[in-house]
């Protein structure tokens, strides 16, 4: 009897925290607000790459593949430093591996080095361009 008692008491809270965890934990309810934007470089839609955003402050960082230079993804609100990176064919494929060598073309101060920044807001509009340049100017 002492033991069934017991296992009430104490099962109760374990059932309401772990209700409470469902219902904060991932998914909608997780904070994230939508957050879209076009990059371009040197002018034109950036074909491919990856967009991440890293909030201030420490956090997980985000990421979105670049397609025809747009990009979609979710982040929490508040100040990210913002990183684009893209790669892109050069020279001849090895024959006997069969790859092809790709180089980094996007200047580090747009990615390891970045000086880009975004603003995610609660209350939505969280569109962000970003024009690129291969010559910092």
């Amino acid at each position: 009897m002492i033991k069934l008692d017991l296992l009430i008491i104490i099962g109760r809270p374990a059932l309401l925290l772990t209700l409470f965890s469902a219902m904060t934990g991932c998914g909608p309810g997780d904070g994230k607000v939508p957050v879209v934007g076009m990059i371009t470089f040197d002018g034109s839609p950036m074909p491919d790459g990856y967009v991440t955003l890293t909030p201030d402050g420490g956090g997980s960082p985000v990421a979105s593949p670049i397609v025809a230079g747009k990009f979609e993804l979710a982040a929490r609100p508040g100040p990210h430093r913002v990183e684009i990176e893209a790669s892109r064919f050069v020279g001849e494929k090895n024959p006997i591996m069969g790859l092809q060598p790709r180089e980094h073309y996007v200047p580090a101060h747009y990615n390891s080095a970045t000086t880009l920044r975004c603003e995610v807001k609660r209350a939505g509009g969280n569109s962000f361009n970003y024009e690129l340049m291969s010559e910092q100017k």
